[in-house]
């Protein structure tokens, strides 16, 4: 073997049957070597160049941190410097770390492989939710992306892991997301019978749900200091994805907010309890809309899916992507595309007017 190759600490041996391995080892300061067992001594001396070479551009974590580090570590590293600075995302990713932890926590971060993480999908899609509900496939995806994010931290930003290993594990296959959205029929109907509802904020709800596209804790959590009557807009200061969103208010929903009785503070909720300083309760909004959906006629309907009608009606009636990801706050296109669904007629009408231009009237002669 050649001078060089052996400075670069390639060994090689001959097995019994003839053939020949060769070891080849990079040692690093304050570091366990690394080694690897190669078939060719071409294939070693490749192995050792590419090695050195990510020492040098940091992309190669020597082992010790990632055995030295534990996953509850790492959990603890990336609340405090990332989830800290975004209390919603704080809220949505705890229970799924604090999951993590309570299983795996004391794990260094070099036993957490793709194999493991692969046993710790079929545990959770064994186990059930804190409602006694057995977990969905976008339920897991959603508690292996809160982890991954943290491996990224750890491999981009800390240097403990030489790879994410999440990037071998395959996500789950989602459910295709609801379509349902009410008629212009079923919704004058739906809000006919929140008029009467013994619930007083129901019809106002349902009213800024289906116009506006908000959110159920959008609309709970209003305060009359995101109105603004003078220029015509609510503006919510933190939304599902952390940002701020400015909608203009219907004339509708303007003349509804202003037949409400007089707030006392900005504080007071535009929905509250017998306290202005308190919201209605939720449970009570879902259990008068459930009743209202029974006398309505109206099934397989959520209060979300009121989303989903304002964003189809927009559609319907020429809002182009870009107006509905603004008003439905949406950063993603795809997002916007599951919510923007159309009825049958409203095709029908489209393809019709489309052939009439193209081929001509039915009534016109060939």
């Amino acid at each position: 073997m050649k001078k060089s190759d052996s400075l670069r600490c390639i060994k090689e041996y001959e097995k019994k049957d003839g053939t020949k391995t060769y070891y080849a080892e990079v040692r690093r300061k304050n570091a366990k070597p690394i080694r690897k067992r190669c078939n060719t001594l071409t294939e070693a001396k490749n192995w050792v160049r590419r090695t050195e070479s990510d020492l040098l551009d940091g992309k190669h974590v020597p082992d010790n941190k990632a055995r030295r580090y534990t996953l509850s570590d790492l959990i603890d590293q990336y609340i405090s410097t990332h989830l800290s600075r975004h209390p919603r995302r704080l809220k949505d990713q705890t229970p799924h770390l604090e999951w993590w932890r309570a299983n795996y926590g004391t794990k260094s971060l070099m036993e957490i492989t793709p194999f493991l993480l692969s046993q710790a999908r079929q545990q959770l899609l064994n186990g059930i939710t804190s409602r006694k509900t057995p977990r969905t496939n976008s339920t897991v995806n959603r508690y292996y992306s809160s982890l991954s994010r943290a491996f990224t931290m750890a491999y981009q930003e800390l240097q403990w892991i030489n790879d994410n290993p999440f990037k071998r594990v395959s996500k789950l296959k989602e459910n295709v997301g609801r379509n349902r959205f009410l008629s212009k029929e079923e919704l004058k109907t739906l809000l006919d019978n929140a008029k009467i509802s013994r619930n007083p904020h129901l019809y106002g709800m349902i009213l800024i749900g289906a116009s506006m596209g908000f959110r159920f804790g959008e609309s709970i959590n209003l305060q009359w200091k995101h109105v603004d009557f003078e220029n015509g807009f609510i503006t919510l200061e933190s939304t599902k994805n952390g940002d701020r969103r400015v909608v203009p208010m219907p004339e509708q929903v303007i003349s509804y907010l202003k037949n409400l009785e007089a707030p006392k503070l900005p504080e007071d909720f535009v929905f509250p309890s017998k306290d202005p300083k308190k919201r209605y309760p939720p449970s009570m909004i879902r259990k008068s809309f459930h009743k209202v959906l029974t006398v309505s006629g109206i099934s397989d309907f959520k209060y979300h899916d009121l989303r989903h009608t304002c964003a189809s009606h927009i559609a319907m009636n020429g809002g182009t992507q870009g107006e509905l990801m603004e008003i439905l706050g949406h950063r993603s296109p795809a997002m916007t595309k599951r919510y923007a669904h159309f009825s049958k007629e409203h095709i029908s009408r489209i393809l019709q007017k489309t052939n009439n231009n193209l081929i001509g009237n039915p009534g016109d002669p060939p």
